[in-house]
């Protein structure tokens, strides 16, 4: 049985979508570019062009000829700035980086009277507004990086979470080097947030709101489960998953595929990489869309088991944002790549399972917004939305840092340093208004 292909958007694609009436992404670049007068600068413009096609199709499945079309120029002409798609997307991921690495720099450099943590994080948010698409390429398409690029892409992320780790350090010596690194990486990951969510707050609201956000994380007292030199010591060797499988053959090609989709994407597995024959895979699932979709159904399954949990077992309706925070680190923490594919991969999903997902993607935010609201009745809907979605990042995104998650104490320190962000950060003044448009 043949496998179905990736929805690309590609030149057949585009016609049929014509045909319907559906814009398709290169259009909408385009049309919004056309609007405007065409910069001097082409390289910057196929860059912009390339971040948001790769962001909203993933890597493998936008063709330097989609860029060239967005940008109006011909596919040679793209190679006269960009060796390939390869180059093309580490370029992208760099000059956004280096956005957040000159404001970490800067801060580094000044006087300590000078720059305090709070002014740190402002630079850095400042920097990762203009930077959106950082966050989502770098989570999701990184390994498509040359092996040179992609060390010194985390090079510089590791020079990022240092910056901050440093600046908590100087601010609370008391801070354990483990309790500042989680708290640091916690920051930077709410800082970086908005790349992954449809913003309903203006910049001007949004940017205290995550600043603020960060720093409630940082000050998060450390869990007391621990001793000082526990917490201090190096990382055990991170336990290997799925030690025990399960004969189930569907278990096995589940757990293979959200192995394999996590380390090289959805494009880049084929069925033979699991370890069963074609044929007994084909019993289980039409197609590899199919077990994707399989996959995150499992985990959207997950959630509302422990979504159901918290509600039904915590003793007062404030209490209800504590059990689904503590629900969605145990899933987070435990099935790892499970989460990992949910996240980085949903963009491959055939169309109905997409929409489906969005939808219970959309109503499992309402339900964390809804119990915070409860517990805070002083917070918007829109506040409490950006604060729900720069948490969840931090969560999706700490707990693949291997020696963050090797800690025994890990999961703990996650859960009250997302508690004290969704529960103590204070909310911007009035004065500081929603979008213009809304």
């Amino acid at each position: 049985m043949a496998v179905p292909p990736v929805r690309t958007p590609c030149a057949s694609h585009r016609g049929l979508e014509e045909e319907k009436g559906v814009v398709t992404a290169s259009q909408t670049v385009k049309a919004s570019t056309a609007s405007r007068r065409r910069p001097r600068d082409r390289r910057a413009q196929i860059l912009h062009n390339a971040s948001e096609l790769f962001t909203k199709y993933g890597f493998h499945a936008v063709r330097m000829e989609d860029i060239a079309e967005a940008t109006d120029v011909t596919a040679r002409a793209i190679y006269r700035h960009f060796a390939n798609k390869q180059d093309l997307l580490s370029q992208v991921v760099l000059e956004d980086q280096d956005r957040l690495l000159m404001a970490a720099q800067s801060a580094e450099s000044s006087e300590s009277d000078v720059c305090s943590l709070e002014q740190l994080l402002t630079w850095m948010v400042e920097a990762s507004l203009e930077s959106l698409r950082l966050g989502p390429l770098w989570q999701r398409e990184a390994r498509h990086l040359t092996a040179d690029d992609f060390e010194r892409v985390r090079e510089g992320t590791r020079r990022i979470g240092g910056a901050v780790r440093r600046a908590i350090e100087k601010a609370d010596p008391s801070k354990s080097r483990f309790g500042a690194d989680v708290r640091a990486w916690m920051a930077v990951s709410i800082i970086t947030s908005p790349g992954h969510y449809d913003r309903s707050l203006s910049q001007r609201r949004l940017s205290p709101l995550l600043v603020s956000a960060a720093l409630a994380a940082i000050n998060t007292p450390e869990c007391a489960s621990a001793s000082p030199e526990s917490r201090d010591a190096p990382a055990a060797e991170a336990p290997v998953a799925n030690e025990r499988p399960g004969t189930s053959r569907r278990e096995q090609i589940i757990a293979a595929a959200a192995r394999a989709f996590r380390e090289r994407g959805f494009g880049g597995v084929s069925l033979d990489e699991f370890g069963i024959a074609g044929p007994a895979v084909y019993r289980y699932f039409d197609s590899k869309a199919d077990i994707l979709s399989a996959l995150i159904i499992r985990v959207q399954e997950w959630m509302a088991l422990e979504s159901s949990r918290a509600m039904h077992h915590s003793a007062s309706d404030e209490q209800v944002i504590e059990g689904l925070v503590r629900g969605y680190v145990r899933i987070a923490t435990e099935a790892t790549d499970l989460l990992a594919v949910s996240v980085t991969e949903a963009l491959n999903l055939p169309a109905s399972a997409a929409e489906r997902n969005r939808r219970v993607r959309q109503d499992d935010l309402a339900e964390w917004v809804k119990w915070l609201r409860i517990s805070r009745s002083e917070v918007t809907e829109a506040d409490a939305l950006a604060l729900v979605n720069a948490v969840r990042t931090a969560l999706n995104d700490l707990v693949r840092i291997p020696h963050l998650s090797r800690h025994a104490e890990f999961p703990d320190e996650l859960v009250a340093c997302s508690l004290n962000a969704l529960l103590n950060t204070p909310m911007p003044s009035a004065r500081s208004g929603r979008r213009r448009d809304e």
